[in-house]
C-alpha cells in the first residue's frame, strides 16, 4: 500500500465570499510515502486550467497568466475565495499511487482507507454562512465523499448547499469561464463583474 496526502492548508481570505472545495490535491501537489513535493498548492497541476479559468471569471477582459502561489494567494485574497481540499489522506496500491482519477479516491473511501481533513471552527462557519462550489460536476461518489467529510466534521447542512461546476480540466479555459461566472452568479444572487 502506499499513503497519498494532501498537506495543502486551506485557504481562508480575511474578508471570504465564496468558498471552492476540491477532492484531494493534484498526484504533483501530494506527498506521496513520504516523498514531498517542492511546492504544494490548489490545482497545481499545468493540465489543469482552474487558474486560467478563475482568472477569466473575475477579470475577463485581462488575459490570464501564469502565477507563481503567492500571486495565486494575492487574487484569491483580492476577490474573498476561500479555498479547501476535503480528504486528507488515501491508501491506495502501489499500482494506483500515480494515478489523478477521483476514482482512485472514491475506491478508497468505500474501502475505508480515506481520511477527511478536520475542519477550522472559521472554515465551518464559512460552510455554513457562504455559497459553496465544488470543481466537479455532482455525481454519486462525489456526493458519498461530500457527506463522508461533512459527518466527520459534525456539519449539518444539505448537501444541496453545495454548488458544481463543471471540472477544470480538458476543457475551454474561456468557454469553461462563462459557465463558472454564470453558475455562481446564480447561487451569490449578483454580478462577480460590476
Amino acid at each position: 500500500m502506499v499513503i497519498s496526502k494532501d498537506e495543502i492548508e486551506t485557504f481562508i481570505p480575511k474578508k471570504p465570499k465564496i468558498l471552492i472545495l476540491g477532492t484531494m490535491g493534484a498526484i504533483i501537489a501530494r506527498t506521496i510515502d513520504d516523498n514531498r513535493p517542492k511546492e504544494a498548492f490548489y490545482y497545481h497541476d499545468n493540465r489543469n486550467h482552474f487558474w486560467k479559468i478563475i482568472q477569466l471569471v473575475f477579470k475577463p477582459n485581462i488575459e490570464p497568466k501564469k502565477m507563481t502561489i503567492d500571486e495565486k494567494k494575492i487574487f484569491l485574497e483580492e476577490h474573498g475565495i476561500a479555498m479547501s481540499n476535503i480528504v486528507k489522506e488515501i491508501r491506495v496500491n502501489t499500482n494506483d499511487a500515480k494515478n489523478p482519477s477521483d476514482d482512485i479516491i472514491f475506491i478508497a473511501q468505500k474501502k475505508r482507507r480515506l481520511e477527511f481533513k478536520v475542519t477550522s471552527e472559521q472554515l465551518k462557519e464559512i460552510i455554513e454562512k457562504k455559497p459553496i462550489f465544488f470543481t466537479c460536476r455532482s455525481k454519486p461518489g462525489i456526493s458519498h465523499l461530500i457527506q463522508g467529510y461533512f459527518s466527520h466534521n459534525n456539519i449539518n447542512i444539505p448537501i444541496s448547499k453545495i454548488h458544481h461546476l463543471p471540472t477544470p480540466t480538458r476543457c475551454n479555459p474561456q468557454k469553461r469561464s462563462n459557465d463558472w461566472r454564470n453558475e455562481m452568479e446564480k447561487h451569490i444572487n449578483k454580478k462577480i463583474i460590476v
